[in-house]
């Protein structure tokens, strides 16, 4: 946008003071984000104006310790490989604990002189942590000189160890990395492996063949935790241990109970709980639910109710710390239960009040201040954060560096260097038209600028690159939009690559002379979703969840849900929760109280069609429809059944709903209780939920799948219809309809200024 100075509007002004207010009008109407530059910096998430034109202002001013900081990051942490040690293959040896957490990596190659990757492991703050140590398997290049190569070892940033390289005849080789206790920190830490590797052969140095100085760690290299689990002291601010922890991670013994009313909020809530426990579950989820009658059949390690206050029994009301008021207020008590077991209390008079309190517990920012075993939910306290998330995805999607990953990314040495960076996008993310990003870069003046360059990746495939230069060394900018073939796809990382290289590099270069490079924090990145949905098992969020929270979900149960049911439900809600955000949208409904003039929801339902109404009110729109009797499925074109095997399956079936535009629907089907218990013990193996695929899947007996497609494709669709265009539109076409009605009402005032003057001329004549 070009600016005008206080001397050009001047010259500039028009009659009356008018057009120059016209103008800026005009502008901010047609183009809302000319405000900022088409080079300025995204505003971040969830800021107002004001607070980034603060940020500005502060980045403006001379050095401060962060820039110092960034500056001191160019130095080479690779030690020096004369004061590297022999590698300790000895496994360190520690005083038994009760617990120990292994963390595993993907196999990692690091090439090049120097180059450096990050490996990662959470601490959980109930851990009382008695040590941590790494082992690593790796393999080196044959070609490296052991005499010049070693490999450094940071946690947090900070060097702990550094060990020569070496070449074993071809044979993995393995070494131990004891961690400093106090390094260690509550939360993610990072372990650094930086390697410099030399090449040698009979002519002398090599090292111009970057590829052929490697190292590779193995997947069988893994970070050991061993740990002493606190007494929760019935700390709410714990959750979700004990319910939930790390030496159980299927979560075995836990129960989620209902009161035998399965009132809608309870359910709802239940189920929230449900995906957000889901999410520390391992390879299979063992996580029951069930209403508060059947719980003797469980006998639970730990147990989380959720019921009205009405409805709970007395033998947990006499239990409680505190009773919930008329004012709709809810209340969550950690408490034992009559076998001095974990019990989890969540109780309202108000049913609606009991989801916000689920929110509450998935909160962690919330949850945090509950340093007790009482907890007061305010009724309506939830809605400041829904009203905070509503605010926050107008802005959303604008990211700077810093945001993302706390600083700047360095590159330290010649050739080629590359950088992750992790977006913090939902799975169900795919990007719409119009991403952009702004990188702001410096870089050393040692290169040969005609060989060196900087290149952006979304995933692997390449958007944008720029050769670096020495007179822009200081401060140099790529600012490009993502283009047309990346529009549509889904990616978890941007990579930022880096080819600095030298015009004569000595054998043995100084520490001092090796190449940088630095992509600065405020660096800035917008990627805006689409909107349209996916209906197939082969993208497991769309459309019930929508970035990382449920989007708005409708369960319909029938009139009188089973254990079996509520427990099939949540299963599917842990599988499409598996972000599992607070403050998503979950409502729930009989199948007696649904009307379709409300179903624009995306809905999921299961059950049986003779247990299930809603089911049946549906079979005609289903792949698989029931027999007359409901005892077992028809055949259709795609798939003949035999009388026999009808009965004796279950099936997962997406469908668009016949209820409303751009939604979609779930049925989890069966002809008995037994057809529907296959379907949910083939929901809690999480390795085989990743084997659904496309829009209906049948599970017989032996738990072998099928999987059909039903659901056409709209690529061969001349465009969609009016209606759909609407709905998937609704903000755009409002903010047209504003923007063309200021603008006609500026187009009325310009003509009748008009008019005025050339009347006023006319007047002036005579």
């Amino acid at each position: 946008m070009t600016i005008l100075t206080d001397k050009h509007k001047k010259k500039t002004a028009a009659p009356r003071k008018i057009s120059t207010a016209f103008l800026l009008l005009f502008i901010v109407i047609t183009n809302p984000l000319a405000a900022y530059g088409s080079n300025a910096n995204v505003p971040e998430p969830g800021k107002t104006q004001e607070t980034t034109q603060e940020s500005v202002q502060q980045e403006s001013q001379p050095d401060t310790p962060e820039a110092q900081k960034e500056d001191q990051l160019h130095v080479l942490p690779a030690a020096d490989p004369d004061l590297a040690q022999i590698p300790d293959q000895n496994e360190p040896v520690y005083e038994p604990v009760s617990h120990t957490q292994d963390t595993f990596f993907y196999r990692k190659t690091l090439k090049g002189i120097y180059s450096s990757t990050d490996l990662y492991f959470y601490v959980e703050d109930y851990w009382d942590t008695k040590y941590v140590y790494a082992k690593i398997q790796y393999d080196v290049s044959q070609l490296i000189e052991s005499a010049a190569s070693s490999v450094t070892f940071s946690v947090n940033d900070v060097p702990v160890q550094s060990y020569k390289l070496e070449y074993k005849d071809g044979n993995s080789q393995i070494l131990y990395v004891k961690i400093p206790m106090d390094q260690v920190h509550t939360g993610f830490n990072s372990l650094s492996v930086s390697a410099y590797a030399r090449l040698f052969d009979e002519q002398g140095c090599v090292d111009d063949y970057s590829d052929a100085n490697w190292l590779s760690i193995a997947d069988t290299s893994y970070i050991r935790c061993g740990y002493e689990s606190r007494d929760p002291e019935h700390r709410i601010s714990y959750y979700p241990y004990p319910f939930m922890a790390a030496y159980e991670p299927a979560g075995k013994g836990l129960v989620i109970a209902v009161s035998d009313k399965a009132a809608s909020g309870e359910v709802a809530a239940a189920m929230n709980l449900m995906a957000d426990l889901s999410k520390h579950t391992g390879k299979r989820n063992d996580i029951e639910l069930c209403r508060i009658s059947d719980l003797k059949n469980y006998q639970p390690s730990e147990t989380i109710l959720i019921s009205d206050y009405n409805d709970l029994p007395s033998e947990y009301k006499d239990k409680m710390t505190k009773a919930p008021d008329s004012s709709g207020n809810a209340i969550v008590n950690f408490i034992d239960d009559s076998n001095a077991k974990p019990l989890l209390i969540i109780t309202s008079n108000d049913d609606s009040s009991l989801m916000e309190a689920a929110d509450m517990l998935m909160d962690e920012n919330r949850r945090k201040q509950e340093t007790g075993n009482l907890a007061v939910i305010e009724k309506g306290s939830g809605q400041l954060a829904v009203n905070a998330a509503k605010q926050s995805d107008m802005t959303a999607w604008n990211y700077t560096l810093e945001d993302i990953m706390g600083s700047g990314l360095s590159y330290v040495g010649p050739f080629h260097q590359e950088k992750y960076i992790y977006l913090p996008v939902s799975k169900d993310f795919v990007l719409a038209q119009g991403g952009k990003a702004v990188l702001k870069f410096r870089y050393s003046e040692n290169l040969d600028f005609k060989r060196s360059l900087i290149t952006v990746f979304w995933g692997d495939v390449p958007c944008a690159s720029k050769r670096l230069s020495q007179e822009k060394a200081s401060g140099d900018e790529l600012t490009f939009e993502m283009p047309g073939d990346v529009t549509g796809t889904s990616a978890s990382s941007l990579k930022i690559t880096f080819d600095l290289e030298l015009p004569d590099l000595l054998c043995t270069p100084r520490q001092s002379d090796m190449p940088w490079a630095y992509v600065s924090r405020e660096s800035a990145i917008f990627l805006p979703p689409a909107a349209d949905i996916t209906l197939s098992f082969d993208s497991r969020v769309s459309p019930f969840s929508r970035n990382g929270k449920f989007n708005d979900v409708l369960l319909i149960l029938s009139d009188e849900p089973t254990s079996v049911e509520l427990n099939l439900l949540g299963q599917i809600l842990a599988m499409y929760g598996e972000e599992a955000k607070p403050y998503g949208t979950i409502l729930v409904k009989r199948a007696g109280e649904f009307n379709g003039k409300e179903g624009d929801y995306n809905i999921i339902t299961a059950g049986t069609r003779n247990g299930n109404a809603f089911i049946s009110q549906i079979n005609n729109n289903l792949a698989f429809k029931f027999a007359q009797d409901g005892a077992s499925f028809e055949s259709n074109e795609q798939l003949v059944l035999s009388r026999e095997y009808a009965g004796k399956i279950g099936i997962m079936q997406l469908l668009k709903s016949p209820y409303s535009l751009n939604r979609g629907m779930l049925v989890l089907t069966g002809s008995n209780d037994e057809t529907l218990k296959n379907l949910l013990d083939y929901l809690r193996d999480s390795s085989k939920r990743e084997e659904l695929k496309k829009d209906c899947v049948i599970i017989d007996a032996s738990q072998n799948i099928t999987a059909l497609k039903f659901i056409k494709d709209e690529e061969g669709k001349e465009g969609p219809t009016l209606a759909e265009k609407l709905v998937r539109n609704r903000r755009s076409l409002v903010f047209t309809a504003i923007a063309t009605s200021a603008m006609f009402l500026m187009l009325l005032a310009v003509i009748i200024i008009l008019l005025r003057m050339r009347s006023y001329r006319k007047k002036n004549e005579e």
